[in-house]
């Protein structure tokens, strides 16, 4: 029988407890309690290059299938014989209800162990500290939501207790005075202790992570350091946070959470922090909120930055820092927050030789838009056939990764080293829609191309040619061309896609908006834009949207007419690890793992056109019902068609009416071949 643990610390100290378990996992193993993986529960410690740094996995109240595919795992490893460990910070007590709930469901707790912990420390702190993690205050509803989270800590041990016994719950006390991470031997040594471990040793470096930062002034030049998350130039972000820590230690606290809510979880939860100094044995008092915490006001969001401060942060850094950070604004000077800007200036004061942020000198005419993760093996020839463009115009191409765990970013960052004319954006986390995003708000020319990172250009003047052609064609936004399709994995000859007759009306010069509502007939690689984003993008703008590029299109083709030249420029590769992949395959087999998707990118159109092309995209949509129909009727499984039936009732509707129209045809046609049998 194998023991699941389950660790949540509820307490100012969590941070710190948590990069701890991760920084001793060798110890852990040793006494034979292994780490739970990746998944829907538990905090993870990522190393970031160039810096570690913890991030919570968000943890839902009722997270069905991602919680049954997790706990899955869990019980894998448990029948395996591995003891293993889950830790969190979840304040909700519905989150450990659903935990429960699924545990009991996969019957774990009768073939194993399992043991709870919590760490408890004064309620008014914990929510500060939770405030202090994030960048811009809660939303008034969600600040008091977490108050009451709170507030009612001890109901969540309580049951806990009822669900598990008493016996198996066990208690310790976070007796941390403020809600920045300071040093807690006693309280890691318990835990570990728990675990049946020796002492543990504390993370080296530590973190970086806002909680061990004491002012607000510090916690956001911790955040300036990425331009949304682009760790590009390489700098030492460990020594830029320890630089940080040491200067701070004079700019004292001020309390982020608001006040309203403190002083309500103050009021309102002194019996709980009562019960909770009972629960723990604790002397009265012991979880009253400091005095500092409840006479204190909330910053008023957002503070200025002391330009004195900034300029005692940037002289303390070293030399070694400062060009590299200086480079990183440089780079993306379009998209900075006030606060980069004015940590930039101080830099610029610091280095009379620094160069001002603007446009390079010439400015650039279009810039190349590439998307990669784990292309490690098709990245460099997309970069080699961007820099082998002939243009009599300056082009920069932007490379974005998206935390590729290969070497993608390595041979990106080998390029740029070379080519002043590439950027790199080697991100710290996989959000693809926040990276899309982030990568078109860094476009500003005049046009724009695209380029995903496993495709590659195959006319050393492409670019040349349609700039060119959008010159000369002012009432065009944008113009592509057919591209040559290349298959991987499977026994297929190269194709050419469009074909003609995929073309609307044929091979004509230029297309409307219209020719596009039908399908998506521009390969990605094959686009180039007069490019309607150069003041930045609109907040309405989706980057949630799969297929994305048929969206660009679409929004492109609302404001001109879209050329068309007829010579193959590019490749297009379909390979096993592409999105697209699947269809060369199976369309329905696609389908059942992003048909909703492909849904949700039809209402996103339809809803942006404001209806006035409904049909288009509901015939559109009805191909994607026609499929979950016929997954439905070959397995029974229905899930796919009620939960597309739900989300997209328009859309549902739309197709069940051609459906009875289809209906009624076969009928007809069947009826008039009986007779005409009849008659001969």
């Amino acid at each position: 029988m194998a023991t699941l643990y389950i660790y949540t610390a509820l307490g100012p100290s969590r941070v710190l407890m948590f990069a701890t378990i991760h920084a001793n996992r060798e110890l852990l193993e040793k006494a034979d309690v292994f780490l739970a993986p990746i998944g829907p529960w538990n905090c993870q410690f990522i190393p970031t290059h160039g810096s570690p740094y913890m991030a919570v996995v968000p943890i839902s109240a009722d997270p069905p299938e991602q919680l049954a595919s997790f706990l899955t795992e869990i019980e894998r490893h448990l029948d395996d014989g591995q003891n293993i460990l889950l830790f969190s910070g979840a304040v909700n007590s519905r989150a450990h209800q659903s935990l429960t709930r699924f545990l009991r469901h996969n019957k774990i707790p009768k073939k194993h162990a399992v043991k709870l912990l919590f760490s408890v420390g004064m309620p008014t702190l914990l929510y500060e500290s939770i405030s202090r993690e994030y960048a811009v205050p809660f939303p008034d509803q969600a600040a008091s939501r977490l108050s009451k989270m709170c507030c009612s800590l001890p109901e969540l041990i309580e049951s806990a207790r009822t669900s598990w016994g008493k016996e198996n719950v066990a208690l310790l006390a976070d007796l941390a005075d403020s809600p920045t991470v300071i040093c807690n031997d006693k309280l890691a040594n318990q835990i570990f202790a728990w675990l049946g471990c020796p002492a543990p040793q504390y993370p080296e470096p530590l973190p970086r992570h806002p909680l061990f930062l004491a002012s607000y002034t510090a916690r956001r030049l911790n955040w300036a350091l990425q331009v949304r998350d682009n760790r590009w130039p390489m700098l030492d972000e460990t020594l830029y946070f320890e630089t940080l820590r040491h200067v701070e230690r004079n700019w004292g606290t001020e309390p982020f959470s608001p006040k309203k809510y403190r002083d309500e979880l103050n009021t309102d939860g002194t019996a709980a922090s009562r019960d909770l100094e009972k629960l723990l044995d604790l002397p009265d008092g012991t979880f009253a909120c400091p005095d500092w915490l409840t006479t204190l006001p909330e910053i008023d969001f957002p503070p200025p930055l002391p330009k004195d401060k900034i300029r005692e942060f940037v002289a303390a850094l070293p030399e070694s820092i400062r060009l590299p950070l200086h480079q990183r604004f440089i780079n993306d000077a379009v998209i900075l927050t006030p606060a980069q800007k004015a940590l930039d200036t101080a830099l610029i004061e610091a280095e009379p030789g620094f160069a001002h942020i603007g446009e390079p000198e010439q400015p650039v005419e279009l810039t190349v838009l590439t998307m990669t993760y784990n292309q490690e093996k098709y990245i460099g020839e997309c970069i080699e056939s961007v820099l082998a463009q002939r243009t009599t115009f300056p082009v920069r191409h932007i490379v974005l990764d998206h935390h590729s765990t290969d070497d993608t970013p390595k041979i990106i960052a080998s390029y740029a080293e070379q080519h002043k004319s590439i950027h790199p954006v080697l991100l710290n986390f996989r959000r693809p829609a926040a990276n899309v995003r982030g990568l078109f708000a860094r476009c500003r020319t005049r046009y724009a191309a695209l380029c995903d990172g496993d495709d590659y250009f195959t006319d050393k003047f492409k670019l040349q040619k349609q700039v060119d052609h959008l010159e000369k064609h002012t009432d065009q936004s944008m113009c592509f061309h057919p591209a040559l399709v290349t298959f991987e994995g499977v026994v297929r000859n190269p194709e050419v896609f469009p074909v003609p007759n995929f073309l609307p009306g044929g091979v004509r010069e230029e297309y409307v908006l219209e020719d596009l509502l039908h399908r998506n007939i521009i390969q990605t690689n094959t686009a180039v834009y007069r490019w309607r984003f150069r003041d930045g993008l609109p907040k309405w703008f989706r980057a949630d949207l799969c297929p994305g590029d048929w969206y660009w299109h679409l929004l492109h083709a609302e404001i001109g007419k879209v050329g068309f030249l007829r010579e193959i420029m590019s490749v297009y590769r379909r390979h096993a690890n592409g999105l697209y992949y699947q269809t060369t395959l199976s369309i329905r087999d696609h389908r059942r793992k992003w048909g909703l998707l492909e849904l949700r990118a039809y209402k996103a159109y339809d809803e942006h056109f404001k209806g006035r092309y409904f049909r288009q995209f509901a015939e559109l949509a009805s191909d994607v019902f026609a499929d979950f129909f016929t997954i439905f009727i070959n397995s029974g499984d229905k899930k796919l068609l009620l939960q597309a039936t739900t989300e997209f009732p328009d859309f549902a509707r739309y197709f069940k009416r051609s459906m009875r129209v289809m209906q009624r045809s076969m009928a007809t046609y069947e009826k008039r071949s009986t007779q005409r049998e009849t008659n001969s």
